[in-house]
């Protein structure tokens, strides 16, 4: 018996192998072009006074520069469905604790000291 070595409709010969798809040298350079804009855009937005919205406004920046290097360089959109679930767990987990840490520092009282 002979086994067909015919590929799939639609499917390339590395596809078939069970290589990673190759991608263009373009998408990188977008990509670092796009980490480079928004690394510009947290340096500005750090010497701008605008309070505590510093903060919220470089975190956001720093979560889509995270999201960014997932899912290109750690190939989270060709990811397996368990591996994309870590990842988001992962997501949550860190929101949790910077939760609880701002919830536990705004909650907090000042106590004055006993030589006051």
């Amino acid at each position: 018996m002979s086994q067909s070595t015919s590929e799939p409709a639609g499917a390339s010969s590395s596809e078939c192998r069970g290589e990673p798809p190759i991608t263009p040298l373009s998408h990188y350079l977008w990509v670092l072009a796009a980490l480079l804009a928004l690394l510009t855009l947290s340096a500005v937005s750090a010497l701008i006074k605008l309070g505590t919205w510093n903060t919220v406004i470089n975190l956001g920046i720093a979560v889509m520069k995270a999201l960014l290097v997932m899912s290109v360089f750690m190939h989270e959109t060709e990811a397996r469905k368990l591996t994309r679930l870590t990842s988001a767990l992962g997501f949550v987990w860190l929101a949790m604790l910077i939760g609880l840490a701002l919830f536990d520092f705004l909650t907090r009282s000042e106590i004055p000291t006993p030589w006051k």
